[in-house]
């Protein structure tokens, strides 16, 4: 199935002049590219390894214009995240914008079904940011890869190259790529245990894990394993995600669809008595009240979450130019979410077996305001699994030249479960019978036949995904002549991607069928990327130390939406020592996932609206396909320096540019869409009133299913509708200033103290949502890029001792989705752990060797989420920003970690 239009093919024939003032990339927060882990002395010698460093495809060279942020084993054991992906949220440069657990409200949140985690660098977008393993792609929902498939005892280091890098990986590097690097040189045994608590005892994490590996003279195995459990963490429990939020300054926003419920009968209403109302009661009616209660009681704010996960590496040298290498994971996570009870506006017809007629009403039917507490809340269940194994053959050959071949082979299966929907007919039918036994009660008296409540929220909803990715990739990387400068080195190759996914759809009555739509697309790209040292250590004259140029191009060719070529190049100038300055330049891309093409599924979806006035409106969202999807396309550069004026001391600055066009811009989730009426003006995208109702109506009579109660039962009480399909609305033009500053010293008696502060810090964030349209600043405004987030983190070891205190900084800003607008103050938390070590990690013997007990405060203060006046949705936040702030509050936890 192809797409109308094709790839727009971008030039590569910028001279190779243009470099030297095109800019480089983000900071580096780590520059260490070296393992952490080391063989003991007893150990066997190990083969040398070479490493390959994220960003470019030359063998032993790091990137050129780009600099690398990298957590190696330290700060992945010190942090006091549970997952890796978590780990990766604490990068100043990732905004939890999107694909996220706790917030699903952003464009690409609809697709979160399993409620997993992405990376969002530069807010950019949740699937603007490549993820790789080991260098290489790996299987995916075909939406996208959270990093929590690898296990964090089977981690060497994470990099991250925040730089659009299509010419290096091709689609989905354009704000950058993080890759996972899988540990090779664990020479011996590590277990892990922790567990955590947050101080109001709702919620509690445990991580159980184990590594094992052994370095020997002809290459290297590990195996790393990690059990994760964190319960949900339930709304009720936060007093901050209310719909009444007037004891902060906010409106009451509170619906009138409670339990009991609220008659709206001629124009008047009518609260029905806690006691429940009967037609010999009716005197009990007072005109003009209502009854107010929390629409979202019972949801989760992160559901229930458990992890399985497992990955493995094996490297073999065969002889001295033949090398067998192998790594491979599997993961399966588990989530249960709760979810609010189901509300609705009802019509009750007076043939209702117990109708109640208020004094003065002379009509044939009214509607009631009502939530179904008596009926199980539709809550949703699933997993999300994958594995892949990815073998690697290297040949060395003559005049430093290497042979490089792997091949990919994995799977992934998702799948998200929801019950207890309501059936539209039979509620219908339960409201207009006369019968007591067959008639529903709305009244407050529960007398409705229980006999008849499954079949009144017995609607399914079944979502599965599967997909397979076999990927084959050939690479020839060697030296080509010596300059003075040094070598002059290319790496060229061939990458051939082949996908298909399943995208799985049940959506009624349970006896309705799962109906897989299947898809394929196959990918076939070449590359070539060239190193070359114009100046070195042998022929450094004053002003030139060290000038390295770097130039790289792929074409990529999709089997469905056609081709493109991508340049980019790079410049390292080192004019005096400990002075680097740094330059890039490229194109990037992105194609529409599968799922933004063909739609996750068709339908209509009653939703409740965030209304800027306060409260929620009742809307109705439309999902499916757009076959007109064009690709994403983006022209990035930067300038940047390092500086290292004495030892130990390091600093780092990057000014950035992100020129973004054709975003696909989906607003199935976005439930605080109101805010930004304006915006869409013209797009096609909202309808209110009569126009809203106009819309639902022509979808259903074409055939498109309705999931959810209708107001009143009926299309014609729409008064707003959403066209959530994804769309190539979106133009943006982001500008930065990523930051660094790392020092560390040795004190007296062997004292250690290190700081690293680090922060990226947003000068403009312009927005458009049709090509013809003006930007709009959206610089630092509500579910938007902030203006600056700074990591900082002290450290001081003592002999056995060390402490270590993290202060993250998310900035205030302005919250545009309510009116009048409001300023959102600061979200600061800081996190402290104090740990112990016993033994020396580098003896040999089980007793001998180091263990570690840990013991950690995370958000030691208690920093409250700033208050946000939004009302509480269903896909995160609502008094606090999910996005920008963590509900959990202060959590304390303990854990050991021994090798042996």
């Amino acid at each position: 199935m192809a797409i109308s239009g094709k790839l727009v093919s971008h030039g590569s024939s910028l001279a190779l002049a243009l470099a030297l003032v095109a800019p480089g990339v983000a900071a580096a927060q780590s520059r260490s590219t070296a393992p952490a882990d080391k063989p003991t002395a007893s150990a066997e010698a190990a083969p040398e390894t070479e490493i390959v460093v994220t960003g470019t495809s030359i063998r032993g060279q790091a990137p050129v214009g780009s600099a690398i942020i990298s957590l190696g084993r330290a700060q992945i054991e010190s942090s006091t995240a549970v997952t890796v992906d978590r780990m990766i949220k604490e990068i100043p440069q990732n905004f939890d914008l999107g694909v996220s657990e706790n917030s699903r409200g952003q464009s690409g949140g609809s697709g979160n079904i399993t409620f997993g985690n992405s990376v969002n660098l530069r807010g950019i977008g949740p699937y603007a940011t490549l993820v790789l393993i080991d260098g290489h792609r790996v299987t995916y929902n075909s939406r996208s890869i959270d990093p929590s498939v690898m296990p964090s005892l089977g981690v060497e280091r994470v990099e991250v190259v925040a730089d659009g890098a299509s010419a290096i990986y091709g689609s989905d590097a354009v704000a950058g790529v993080v890759n996972l690097i899988p540990r090779r040189s664990l020479n011996g045994a590590e277990v892990f245990a922790r567990t955590g608590i947050a101080q109001q005892g709702d919620l509690h994490e445990i991580t159980l894990g184990a590594a094992l590996g052994k370095v020997f003279s002809r290459g290297q195995i590990m195996i790393a394993y990690e059990h994760v459990e964190r319960s949900n963490l339930s709304g009720d429990n936060r007093n901050f995600f209310v719909s009444d939020q007037t004891p902060f300054g906010g409106p009451d926003g509170r619906t009138t669809r409670c339990s009991p419920g609220t008659i709206r009968a001629a124009g008047q209403t009518y609260a029905i008595p806690a006691a429940g109302v009967t037609q010999a009661t009716a005197g009990t009616l007072v005109a003009g009240t209502s009854n107010k209660c929390e629409l979202l009681a019972n949801q989760d704010l992160m559901p229930r979450q458990q992890y399985n996960s497992v990955n493995g590496t094996a490297t073999f040298e065969v002889n001295d130019s033949i090398k067998l290498s192998l790594d491979g994971f599997y993961s399966r996570r588990e989530f249960y979410r709760k979810s609010a009870w189901t509300a609705a506006t009802i019509t009750v017809p007076q043939t209702n077996a117990f109708f109640v007629r208020p004094a003065g009403f002379t009509g044939t039917s009214y509607t009631i305001d009502y939530m179904f507490r008596e009926l199980p809340s539709p809550d949703s269940w699933g997993y999300a699994q994958s594995w892949q194994i990815t073998p690697k053959l290297s040949i060395k050959l003559p005049h430093d030249f290497q042979f490089e071949a792997l091949a990919g082979f994995g799977k992934t299966n998702d799948n998200s479960t929801s019950v207890a929907a309501i059936n539209n007919a039979a509620l219908n039918a339960a409201l207009a019978s006369s019968d007591p036994n067959a008639a529903f009660d709305p009244y407050g008296l529960r007398r409705t036949n229980p006999a008849l409540y499954p079949t009144l929220a017995n609607q399914i909803f079944l979502a599965p995904t599967n997909g397979r990715l076999r990927t084959y990739e050939a690479r020839l990387n060697g030296s080509l002549v010596d300059l003075p400068g040094g070598s002059v080195k290319l790496a060229a190759g061939y990458q051939r991607q082949d996908f298909a996914v399943s995208l799985g759809s049940a959506r009624g009555a349970p006896t309705t069928p799962l109906v897989f739509r299947n898809f394929s697309r196959v990918v076939d790209s070449v590359y070539g990327e060239l190193y070359v040292p114009v100046f070195g250590a042998d022929n450094a004259v004053p002003g030139f130390q060290k000038l390295e140029l770097n130039a790289a191009v792929r074409h990529d060719k999709y089997s469905d939406v056609g081709g493109t070529t991508n340049p980019k190049f790079g410049v390292n100038w080192t004019p005096v020592d400990g002075l680097k300055l740094r330059g890039s330049y490229g194109t990037s891309f992105r194609a529409p996932t599968i799922p933004e093409i063909y739609g996750n599924s068709n339908n209509l979806f009653v939703q409740n609206y965030s209304n800027p006035a306060g409260g929620t409106l009742v809307g109705v969202a439309l999902s499916g396909q757009n076959l007109g999807l064009k690709p994403e396309t983006a022209k990035t550069w930067s300038i940047g320096a390092d500086l290292d004026p004495v030892r130990g001391l390091h600093f780092g600055l990057t000014y950035w540019d992100v020129n973004y066009k054709n975003q696909v811009i989906a607003n199935l989730s976005n439930l605080a869409i109101l805010g930004d009426q304006a915006f869409y003006a013209g797009t096609n995208v909202i309808f209110q009133g009569a126009a809203a109702a106009t819309q639902v109506q022509n979808y259903i009579n074409s055939g498109v299913g309705v999931v959810g109660a209708l107001p009143g039962g009926s299309a014609a009480n729409v008064t707003l509708f959403v066209d959530g399909r994804g769309q190539n609305l979106g133009a943006s033009r982001t500008r930065g200033i990523d930051f660094t500053a790392d020092y560390s010293a040795t004190l007296g008696n062997g004292d250690k103290l290190g700081l690293m502060v680090g922060g990226t810090y947003l000068t403009s964030y312009r927005i458009s949502v049709a090509p013809s349209a003006p930007t709009v600043d959206r610089l630092n405004t509500i579910f938007n890029p902030l203006r600056l987030k700074v990591r900082s983190i002290l450290t001081y070891e003592h002999g056995p001792i060390g402490a270590r205190v993290q202060w993250i900084h998310v900035n205030g800003y302005r919250n545009i989705a309510a009116n009048p607008v409001q300023n959102v103050r600061a979200f600061n938390p800081v996190d402290f752990s104090l740990n112990w070590r016993i033994g020396d990690r580098t003896a040999s013997g089980f007793f001998e060797k180091g263990m570690t007990l840990t013991f950690e405060v995370r958000n030691l203060f208690n920093e409250r989420p700033p208050y946000v006046n939004i009302a509480p949705s269903g896909n995160g936040s609502g008094g606090y920003d999910a996005t920008a702030a963590d509900p959990t509050g202060r959590l304390f936890a303990v854990s050991v970690r021994k090798a042996f």
